[in-house]
């Protein structure tokens, strides 16, 4: 019984083994450069797209406190108060 389950191990070694001796390169290269001509179809169908309005921006006292708030959310971390995640990551 112990030499059956050495012989399903080694087998399986040498499968899994095997497997990285498969060539993926093929599959991956026939869609290199895709997403560029994806974007050279997509100007040329709309060339205007980039000179569409631009949309509406916010006041400088409220993009200032937005950026202000942004910055000190890296200095203190949020209090979380949810009950199921007490001392996890301490």
């Amino acid at each position: 019984m112990k030499n059956l389950w050495i012989k399903f191990l080694l087998a399986a070694c040498l499968v899994s083994g095997l497997s990285a001796c498969v060539q993926t390169t093929p599959q991956w290269d026939s869609q290199f450069g895709e997403s560029a001509r994806l974007a050279v179809v997509r100007q040329t169908r709309n060339p205007e797209a980039g000179q569409k309005a631009v949309p509406e921006s916010v006041d400088g006292n409220t993009s200032r406190e937005a950026l202000g708030r942004y910055r000190n959310s890296f200095k203190e971390p949020t209090q979380n108060s949810n009950s199921f995640v007490i001392g996890v990551g301490r």
